[in-house]
């Protein structure tokens, strides 16, 4: 039905179809001998085919002609005592074809009114055929017999109509929703880098910043060697925000991470300390790490010492360890904090934890997080093998 549903959007195949009948039809006539009315037929019979393949753009121009044409036809095999050969309807194959290819497309395409109207049109011109072109006597058995063989083949083509009607539609919903749910993937990734990375990076320049201005009085020196920290967190969130306003843009890929995650990782952990947060890593990696699964890694580490720096209560050491078990990578990050949350300057989105479940659930894998003897414990677990959700 697909197939039948992209023939009536492309003339070509129509006409090919329906030229074919026509073809046949008129070369069947030569072959077999034939009056020179009878070969005039076939020029009343060619505007309808015309007419079916110019349906699909222009409906309501081809219902006319068709109408009119098989109506002119019509007292034409009247006049001069034609009677062409019919198939499933008074009319000639060619027209019946032709016929049943307007109403399908009248059908499936046209607002309700204008179809119901149209089908008026064709039905009338048919049965306007029924009348004069058949010999039969009006009221015998073998023409009502016809009447309800045409009456049983329009039903057919009107039932196939708002088949296709309606299956269009429930196809042309799916990928509706299919688009928005792209899109509505699309923001949440965006939202989860702008937190993830672009938080990440101002976090950092903001608890550099309180810690400068701490020790500024007391220590110039100390608040000056902080001023490193600040610049290269605040780079990192411009160069952060420059990809994903590419992104925006549909110029480059969303994620940053490179291919190699023991570098990433390290870099990520290097920041850390280098905003006053004693990190102790540990790192046991497998030789191979699937990309997707190397990136969750890498945002679910710079979420947790992120978290670190905005809420841990006054830690002295953040344990990082990822190791690898028989198929899956582990990661923990765990903070000696003395208990209780702070409150970060800003005040907090409390997006963190839902983006870490989000990317991990994602991969099929395990997620927690909770306080552990005042701390603070993240742990995941990432399969290696298998396919994402």
């Amino acid at each position: 039905m697909d197939r039948l549903l992209t023939a009536l959007r492309a003339p070509v195949f129509i006409g090919a179809g329906v030229m074919a009948v026509y073809v046949l039809q008129t070369g069947s006539t030569v072959l077999y001998g034939f009056r020179l009315s009878e070969l005039g037929m076939a020029v009343f019979v060619l505007p309808v085919c015309v007419a079916a393949v110019i349906c699909a753009k222009r409906p309501v121009l081809a219902v006319a002609v068709a109408s009119v044409a098989a109506g002119v036809g019509t007292v034409y095999a009247r006049a001069y005592h034609v009677y062409p050969p019919a198939w499933l309807s008074p009319l000639t194959p060619a027209e019946t074809v032709a016929f049943l290819v307007i109403i399908v497309t009248v059908v499936f395409s046209g607002e309700t009114g204008a179809a119901i109207f149209e089908l008026g049109l064709l039905c009338a011109s048919a049965t306007f055929a029924l009348l004069f072109r058949e010999t039969s006597l009006i009221f015998s058995l073998e023409r009502r017999l016809s009447f309800a063989l045409d009456v049983a083949v329009v039903a057919v083509a009107v039932l196939l109509g708002i088949y296709l009607r309606a299956r269009d539609g429930i196809r042309r919903r799916a990928l509706a929703t299919a688009v928005t749910d792209a899109q509505r993937a699309e923001r949440v990734e965006l939202a989860r880098e702008l937190h993830d990375v672009v938080a990440h990076h101002v976090t950092g320049m903001v608890v550099q910043a309180q810690a400068a201005l701490t020790v500024a009085d007391n220590d110039p020196l100390a608040a000056h060697r902080l001023l490193p920290g600040i610049v290269n967190s605040g780079t990192d969130a411009l160069a952060a925000m420059r990809r994903l306003v590419g992104t925006l843009r549909e110029s480059e890929p969303l994620y940053t991470a490179t291919t190699d995650l023991d570098a990433d990782v390290r870099a990520a952990v290097d920041r850390a300390q280098q905003a006053g947060v004693p990190v102790r890593l540990t790192m046991r990696l497998p030789a191979v790490v699937p990309q997707e699964v190397g990136r969750s890694v890498l945002r679910l580490v710079q979420e947790s010492l992120t978290n670190v720096h905005k809420h841990a209560n006054d830690p002295t050491l953040v344990a990082v360890e990822l190791t690898t078990g028989s198929d899956a990578l582990r990661l923990m990050v765990r903070d000696d904090g003395k208990g209780g949350r702070v409150t970060p300057v800003g005040g907090s989105g409390g997006y963190g934890l839902v983006g870490m479940r989000e990317r991990v659930e994602l991969l099929g894998g395990l997620f927690s997080a909770g306080e552990v003897a005042g701390g603070w414990q993240v742990l995941a677990e990432l399969p290696l093998k298998g396919e994402a959700r």
